[in-house]
């Protein structure tokens, strides 16, 4: 994860470009508001602090450093201390970071950040819920000492733009991400199948067309669709929306056959079905949820706070 870390802390170019949009829809420099209230002060330099109110995971560091060099950009430079790293927990009442510049940008940057730290937590913090559960649940069921969990990842349900930010977030979680883009993996869904006539054909195509290091992953709704895909070159599964007694049945029919293929389930995965789902033979756990109906972690900003 360190090399990742690097990448994204260190490449602040979808952070920035973010909390410029940000800036941008609120018209921060006509805030009649922080005019008004600057008129007699408006050189006036203040220190404050970003508040926990909730538990959970904090996702912040690489929009903190950008604010710091945004702001600084725009010659109203505000500095950051940091308490907290990306992926450790919250703790309510207690602040994650303060900042201390001039009372203008402050005050500009603040909705913008927090809404982002407050969305991009959220989805750390949904992530992390299920993977401590996979993980429990593992400890119970593992056969093997030198077997792994399953792997919950995200999926492509995130919001043009979002896709670092969220991406980011469920890394800080303890989660993985899936396909980032169409060009990262072969999945072939049920519109490729319809379109191409047949599992066959479109894996058929795929081989075709696809880069030689990419699998091929193939989504089925039943052991006969699983058994074509297999026959036809399949490297991976995804069991949708696969009850776990059918999910069991899948894994006991492939365990017959004389190809290794990783098996993947999704389709109402939350934190109330995901354990029964968490057994030898499951590979990767993708919930839609932790990035399209997630929560977002309750944080605010204070002045005069450090």
């Amino acid at each position: 994860m360190s090399s990742l870390k690097t990448t994204y802390h260190n490449n602040q170019i979808f952070w920035k470009k973010l909390l410029k949009e940000g800036l941008c829809n609120d018209q921060w420099d006509w805030d009649w508001t922080t005019l008004g209230a600057l008129s007699q002060s408006s050189n006036k330099k203040v220190t404050a602090a970003v508040v926990a109110k909730s538990e959970g995971i904090w996702v912040g560091e690489g929009l903190l450093t950008t604010v710091a060099d945004l702001s600084h950009e725009m010659g109203l430079a505000i500095s950051v201390k940091h308490y907290l790293k990306d992926g450790e927990k919250l703790k309510p009442g207690k602040p994650v970071c303060t900042w201390t510049g001039p009372a203008r940008a402050v005050l500009a940057f603040e909705r913008p950040f927090l809404n982002l730290a407050s969305y991009a937590s959220g989805i750390a913090s949904a992530t992390f819920r299920l993977v401590e559960i996979v993980r429990e649940t593992w400890k119970q069921t593992k056969t093997s000492k030198n077997s792994e969990p399953p792997r919950i990842t995200a999926t492509r349900k995130i919001l043009p733009f979002y896709r670092d930010l969220c991406i980011w977030a469920v890394k800080a979680g303890g989660g993985y991400s899936h396909r980032v883009n169409l060009a990262g993996g072969v999945l072939i869904k049920e519109n490729h199948i319809a379109t191409a006539g047949s599992i066959r054909r479109a894996i058929y195509g795929a081989k075709q067309v696809a880069p030689h290091g990419l699998k091929i992953e193939v989504e089925v709704t039943s052991v006969n669709e699983l058994s074509e895909a297999v026959e036809a070159g399949a490297e991976g599964v995804l069991l949708d929306n696969f009850n776990p007694g059918r999910v069991k049945e899948a894994i006991r029919f492939l365990g017959g056959v004389d190809k290794k293929v990783f098996i993947e389930v999704s389709g109402g995965i939350n934190e109330k079905t995901v354990s029964g789902y968490v057994m030898p033979g499951v590979d990767i756990i993708s919930a839609g949820g932790i990035t399209h109906s997630v929560r977002s972690i309750d944080l605010s900003m204070l002045i005069g706070i450090k």
